[in-house]
């Protein structure tokens, strides 16, 4: 393991296996939540998740020179850390009552949210065409979510809903690493620190909570856990941790889409997940949507940095 900076090339590939890994994680929590509710589940991630990191780090931080500066990381890895922990919650929760796949591609929301959070708190610019995108992102949540005008309300399902106040709490941890990354010192640190602030942001809910486990243990909620643990905090999110720190949020953002095709294909084979022919227009609609987002976003910075 190496805690250097990657190449832009390697950056881009490494995005591409960790969205493979995230993909996988929603069929891996959906496992873990047959023997545990969503804070059960996130307890053991993050917990489970930090130790490890911090095993590895102490392993291969004796074979290589690591920076100094962890008390800076520390502090700036505080609303990375509660940001993940709460977008995860309402993800996990989400998955008790929705599926792999509409879940995955309902967070795939955070990509078209980006710009959106931009032009409300930075005040970047956000063109008829975005907004264009947006609407479409909308049509084609609605879609997916399979409900119909006349019975919305009946017909919409509780964890879909979830799911979006996920992808917006996504969102804005994409745009706070994006910007933090120019100031860490050791991304696989930083990484380690945000899932103990994870951790701390659900520890109010596990210590209220009179019990955790909601099923007997079984060995696919463990390998859910180990997965979601290892493969999704540790090694995912710091490949995205250093990926994001040579690459552009747009950049980044567009491998990120690649997330909910891998949580389909995953469901699908393992779970038996389908999508109705409405279903996958409406998905179509969302992944259209936010990679147009992620283009007219590119072309717009290029076009600033030119002049």
């Amino acid at each position: 393991m190496s805690f250097a900076n990657p190449t832009p090339r390697q950056a881009v590939f490494e995005l591409i296996f960790a969205g493979a890994l995230w993909g996988f994680g929603f069929v891996a929590t959906q496992w873990a939540l047959t023997t545990w509710n969503p804070v059960g589940v996130l307890f053991w991630r993050f917990a489970g998740a930090l130790f490890l990191g911090e095993i590895l780090y102490l392993i291969f931080a004796r074979t290589q020179k690591t920076p100094d500066g962890w008390k800076e990381d520390f502090k700036g890895s505080i609303p990375a850390g509660l940001l993940l922990g709460s977008f995860l919650l309402l993800q996990t929760i989400g998955l008790q009552y929705t599926t792999a796949s509409k879940s995955g591609f309902i967070t795939t929301l955070y990509v078209v949210f980006v710009p959106i959070a931009n032009w409300l708190i930075f005040k970047k610019r956000l063109s008829f065409a975005m907004l264009t995108m947006v609407g479409g992102a909308l049509m084609g949540t609605f879609l997916l979510m399979g409900t119909g005008l006349e019975t919305f309300t009946q017909q919409i399902n509780i964890g879909d809903l979830w799911t979006l106040g996920s992808a917006a709490l996504g969102a804005a941890h994409i745009i706070y690493i994006g910007r933090f990354t120019q100031k860490m010192k050791n991304p696989f640190r930083v990484n380690n620190f945000q899932s103990l602030w994870s951790l701390v942001a659900i520890f109010p809910f596990a210590f209220f909570m009179s019990d955790l486990q909601v099923g007997p243990i079984n060995s696919k909620a463990l390998w859910g856990i180990a997965i979601i643990a290892a493969a999704c905090s540790v090694l995912a999110f710091y490949i995205q941790v250093r990926a994001q720190k040579v690459l552009s949020d747009t950049t980044a953002s567009m491998l990120f889409l690649l997330e909910s095709p891998y949580a389909f294909i995953f469901a699908y084979l393992l779970m038996g997940d389908r999508l109705t022919g409405v279903q996958s227009l409406g998905a179509l609609l969302i992944l259209g949507a936010a990679l147009g987002m992620v283009l007219l976003e590119s072309g717009s910075t290029s076009k600033t940095q030119s002049e």
